[in-house]
């Protein structure tokens, strides 16, 4: 958004001491980002106001011509090859030094002394385009220059701006147009103003800064000046014509106001008014346009107006489009709407789209004589959505779309009314000023207190100081002791203060960030509190990846119907979504081990070996879990921490054996206390005979086992696979078994190696529990084979054991050895039926 500097000194009486540059720098750092300052004229440095005194036909060349030029102190021959240039006009001629855009293009090019075709030329005649003012006289040809014979003077009715060229009109008078020759260009043309480019994104919470106006009450504070009040006179009212207005949804459009106003005459504006346009880049097109545009950039409160003639029976109606409907808009393009846009039209027909932009057949042509001026508020939402879904975007919508203050809509209509009366005399209202308002700020008051302020700012400022800013921003302020209850002005109500904290930033930022010295907290350098659960995991991953050469993934937390039937468990034993991410996967997984399935399926091809592990939370709604914050009496699903680890071998046949050694040696690093308990032949998925149970203690935390056929089958793997399942969140909460000092024994120990045939159905625990306490000697017993197949009964298996002995006190002979080595496998005959193979 560009802010004209000079244009915000009619609302702030700031001295000739405070540049733009000051300005744009309290602005940045209080209120906006102000981008870059635009200083009208700068690039003109050495072109001046020049008069042609004679013109005459190149001698060498059929389409230059030969001038003499009037350039104050002196006369400089030109070689021109503009094609309206003659005898007695004043022209924009660049001197020797000036830069100038070659053609109105590419980068500035500094003049110097040249001969052409074989006569020298003492400087450039310009065109609009070449020295920058192509926006402000627009060119007609592209060998025209610039012709500032009707510019400089003529005020009234100057030439050359009618239909075909509305350009800038420059404050002086036809009679005395000589002696502004020589004269700098910009001096001439009374371009002194400094333009302040302000990013847009910056002003997206604050609708009020859209305007001049606005943004001079910012900058009557940041420099403790008067602003000035915006007067309007009010509307005296006709019933000439009968002005109607029906608005059939108040939501989205809230306020919207109308007045017909006949005896204009459409017209190039005047020259203050295409001159304030002109300077924020807005083209003069005419005076009834200027105005809606002036009022805008002044007020931030976007208008239009309609040609009279074009409303059947003089009422607009507010109203929904209907899906599918088609509206050519101003620019000739023909626009698809739907029925969530808002439009204006009249009984028959649609005449704008609301807030954004008006339509072809209802606006301003040079026969219009009545117009009826609309100044409305349309919600913030609807318009945004609307500019969205067309891909048009207006500065009217990007206004609208901040949500504006309904009550600029008054004083935009009446502000409306002086200026067409001030262009055009003879114009008059002729209806009554339509009102259709059905709004509601919420103005407060907010209470705050003296010691809230002074917490949040870390500076304890005086009370008066703070009701002094306040009071300037447009707040009222009633106090009781040090609180305070804060009135919200109207520009400041829609969205943009709303709590106390927004108090405390316009009173800081008003008072100035660079004021508060920078001061960290006080706090105790306390530990963070130790989260074991995540220590253990790390540990887990280290051992799992570096030591047993596994795989960790990382899946969503989201399983398929077609996942569980394959596990041959029950949907309704799962958590169901209401709202999936994906309709494939609406359930919340239970364990691990389903999508480890679907790693394996998915990546087994071409590899023998695939050893995978995932650790992450389960959800499982039989066991209560954490709190709801909202509701005390109600608990969130479980949602303990699990490690599951999934290993297939191609050709092993004994996987279980794998994932035994996955668990001893965890057992042996991070989860001291975890051993094999009982078997565990249960579960759902699980092999009858090849599972067992994990415990710390008393407490079952885990399994291991081998998949069931079928859910093999149903995964379509190749091959056995075993899982090992440990619950982190259990471990993590018990006391580790076993874990006691004990010194180093300085004898040495005997090994002895023992394979047994027993029956399918003896288990290794059984065993193990049978030997436990046969002698003192027997430190410990390690099963470290079992195998089934040749050389072994159909009914049997081959178990292979380690044994190791010791004695603390003496070292062992083999006799003792011997007799405890015998001893066991008189246990094992008799109890299981081993045969010693």
């Amino acid at each position: 958004m560009l802010i004209s500097y000079n244009w915000l000194k009619k609302y702030v009486n700031l001295p000739d001491s405070i540049s733009a540059a000051e300005v744009a720098e309290k602005l940045k750092a209080s209120t906006v980002e102000v981008e870059g300052i635009e200083v009208q004229g700068k690039n003109l440095e050495n072109i001046v106001v020049g008069k042609i005194i004679t013109c005459e036909k190149h001698p060498n060349a059929d389409k230059l011509k030969l001038c003499k030029a009037d350039v104050g102190n002196e006369q400089l021959q030109i070689i021109c090859g503009g094609s309206n240039v003659k005898d007695g006009m004043l022209v924009a001629l660049a001197k020797v030094g000036a830069k100038v855009k070659w053609h109105g293009e590419g980068e500035l090019i500094e003049l110097k002394p040249t001969a052409i075709r074989g006569i020298e030329s003492a400087g450039m005649i310009c065109a609009s385009t070449e020295i920058g003012l192509g926006g402000m006289f627009p060119l007609r040809d592209e060998k025209e220059i610039l012709d500032l014979s009707f510019i400089v003077g003529k005020a009234k009715q100057p030439h050359g701006l009618g239909s075909t060229n509305k350009g800038f009109v420059a404050p002086h008078l036809a009679s005395h147009k000589d002696k502004f020759v020589g004269r700098p260009l910009a001096e001439a043309l009374g371009l002194d103003d400094s333009i302040l480019e302000i990013d847009n994104k910056s002003l997206s919470n604050r609708p009020d800064l859209w305007g001049h106006y606005g943004i001079a009450r910012e900058v009557a504070v940041l420099f403790n000046k008067k602003l000035k009040e915006f007067k309007t006179g009010k509307i005296k009212p006709s019933k000439e014509i009968n002005l109607k207005v029906e608005v059939e949804d108040t939501k989205l459009c809230p306020r919207y106001m109308a007045v017909a106003v006949s005896g204009v005459s459409v017209e190039p504006s005047p020259q203050w008014l295409q001159k304030a346009l002109l300077a924020v880049g807005q083209r003069s097109i005419n005076n009834i346009v200027d105005i809606t545009n002036y009022i805008m950039l002044d007020m931030g409160q976007p208008m239009h107006a309609f040609d009279a003639s074009k409303i059947t029976n003089s009422t607009i109606v507010v109203r929904k489009a209907k899906d599918g409907e088609e509206f050519v808009t101003l620019d000739g393009l023909k626009r698809n709407l739907d029925s969530s846009m808002l439009m204006i039209g009249d009984k028959d027909k649609n005449l704008a789209i609301a807030g954004i932009k008006g339509g072809l057949d209802s606006g301003i042509t040079d026969g219009t004589k009545t117009i009826i001026f609309e100044s409305a508020n349309f919600e913030a939402a609807s318009i945004r959505k609307t500019s969205a879904k067309l891909g048009l975007r207006t500065d009217s919508s990007a206004r609208f779309e901040k949500s504006l203050d309904p009550n600029l809509a008054a004083l935009a209509l009446e502000r409306a009314v002086e200026l067409i009366v001030e262009c055009c005399p003879q114009a008059k209202v002729v209806s009554k000023v339509v009102d259709e308002a059905k709004f509601n700020l919420q103005q407060g008051p907010l209470a705050i207190s003296l010691d809230f302020f002074h917490k949040k700012i870390g500076v304890k400022l005086a009370k008066k100081e703070i009701i002094k800013i306040l009071e300037h921003l447009g707040f009222e302020i009633k106090t009781s002791g040090d609180e305070f209850k804060v009135k919200i002005p109207t520009w400041r109500a829609t969205k943009d203060i709303s709590i106390p904290e927004d108090l405390v930033e316009e009173v800081v930022r008003i008072y100035g960030y660079e004021k508060i010295a920078p001061q960290l907290p006080e706090f105790f350098i306390d530990p963070p509190e130790e989260n074991k659960l995540r220590q253990l995991e790390r540990q887990c991953k280290n051992i799992l990846v570096n030591s047993l050469a596994y795989t960790e993934v990382y899946n969503y937390s989201f399983v398929s119907g077609a996942q569980i039937a394959k596990m041959t468990d029950n949907p309704d034993r799962y958590l169901q979504l209401d709202n999936p991410l994906s309709k494939e996967k609406p359930y919340l997984r239970r364990c691990l081990l389903l999508n480890l399935l679907e790693n394996l399926e998915n990546n087994q091809a071409g590899r023998d070996r695939l050893n995978l592990f995932e650790i992450g939370k389960v959800f499982r709604g039989e066991n209560p879990g954490l709190r709801v914050e909202s509701n005390k009496d109600s608990l969130l699903p479980g949602q303990d921490t699990w490690l599951t680890a999934v290993c297939l071998e191609k050709k092993n046949n004994a996987p279980f054996w794998q994932a035994r050694e996955v668990v001893d040696i965890l057992a042996k690093t991070v989860l001291p206390g975890l051993e094999v308990s009982k078997s565990d032949a249960g579960g759902i998925g699980r092999h009858p005979t090849r599972s067992v149970s994990l415990a710390v203690g008393e407490k079952i935390v885990g399994s291991v086992y081998e998949l069931h056929p079928q859910v093999i089958e149903n995964f379509g793997l190749d091959g056995r696979v075993a899982v090992v399942k440990i619950n982190l969140s259990m471990v993590v909460d018990l006391p580790a078994a076993g874990e006691k000092y004990s010194a180093l024994v300085e004898f040495p120990i005997v090994e002895r190696d023992l394979a047994i045939s027993v029956k399918k159905n003896i288990n290794h625990g059984d065993i193990m529990a049978a030997l436990s306490a046969v002698n003192p000697l027997l430190q410990s017993v390690e099963l470290f084979d079992v195998y089934e197949g040749k050389g072994v009964g159909d009914n049997y298996k081959s178990m292979a054991y380690h044994f190791v002995y010791q004695n603390r006190e003496r070292t062992l002979v083999t006799e003792e050895v011997d007799k405890v080595h015998n001893e066991i496998i008189k246990i094992l005959r008799e109890k299981f039926g081993a045969e010693v193979r």
